[in-house]
């Protein structure tokens, strides 16, 4: 991805406020990671972060690990210890030289953690980076897109896979290449979840993206793509948000109508062959000849 410094000498943005609840046991233990992260462009190109990792729940987030994902670069933030309950972790860095193109950016910072007995959980903020973009030629995005999640059922006894469907329209007259990265909430997984895909002018494409539900899925879980391409020395990105959805819906009715179904073809068999062996038999006898 690529960043543009606005107008001004220095641009400040405040990213949204984002929460991150996980409940631990059944004692009501959780822990609930908010992050915050406030951006700055300067002059020269470079850019400031300022990162404030807040726990909020009731129990310590160990082995803290924040990565900065912004186009092309990814940048990890190891060893930034414990959160305790109540407690902030506060990052600071300045891109120095990202070379980037001018555009509307969005960045990702993903937070990773344990609990006290080493399960893993992560967390993801996601933010906008305007780049230098009264250097841009142009910010019309001739590229529509649209997505839709699956419906899980927890209590199927199949159909624990799905796949989120991104649906593309390039309404320009060149060709697009958009780049696709699927972030997902934890409970869900999937074996292809980044991919490039090529739009001719005027061309429609849905990609499909493989999706498994795990033990731990939750209705209503939100995901995010992040959809970006880079056309005359512009970058051009979007955060397309959607909710997967769990459902716990009984699946023995299915069952009673196949099993019925099956008996009911049996039982017609069964019957129709007893009748058969039943039907009187007929015997012809032989006509005798004349002597």
């Amino acid at each position: 991805m690529r960043t543009a410094p606005a107008k001004k000498p220095a641009l400040i943005l405040v990213a949204i406020l984002l929460g991150f609840t996980l409940p631990l046991s059944a004692n009501g233990d959780t822990i609930s990671t908010a992050i915050t992260c406030r951006q700055t462009v300067e002059r020269s190109g470079a850019i400031a972060l300022e990162v404030e990792i807040q726990n909020r729940g009731n129990v310590t987030a160990h082995n803290v690990v924040a990565t900065l994902i912004l186009d092309d670069l990814v940048k990890g933030y190891d060893h930034l210890g414990d959160n305790p309950p109540g407690r902030k972790i506060h990052l600071k860095d300045r891109l120095v030289n990202p070379g980037l193109n001018p555009g509307r950016y969005v960045a990702v910072l993903r937070v990773d953690f344990e609990e006290q007995n080493g399960r893993p959980h992560r967390a993801y903020h996601f933010f906008n980076i305007p780049y230098r973009m009264d250097r841009m030629l142009s910010s019309r995005l001739p590229l529509w897109m649209k997505t839709a999640a699956p419906c899980f059922n927890k209590k199927a006894f199949w159909k624990k896979k799905g796949v989120i469907r991104l649906s593309m329209k390039n309404n320009g007259k060149e060709e697009i290449r958009p780049n696709v990265w699927l972030f997902l909430p934890e409970g869900f997984t999937s074996p292809e979840p980044n991919r490039s895909c090529r739009l001719t002018p005027g061309e429609t494409k849905v990609e499909e993206i493989p999706l498994h539900l795990e033990p731990d899925g939750k209705n209503q879980s939100p995901y995010h793509l992040i959809v970006w391409y880079e056309r005359d020395n512009a970058h051009y990105s979007w955060d397309l948000k959607g909710l997967i959805k769990v459902e716990e819906r009984p699946a023995y009715f299915n069952w009673y109508l196949i099993l019925g179904a099956i008996l009911l073809i049996i039982s017609f068999t069964a019957l129709s062959i007893r009748r058969l062996r039943r039907s009187p038999q007929i015997t012809r006898s032989p006509i005798p000849r004349n002597p």
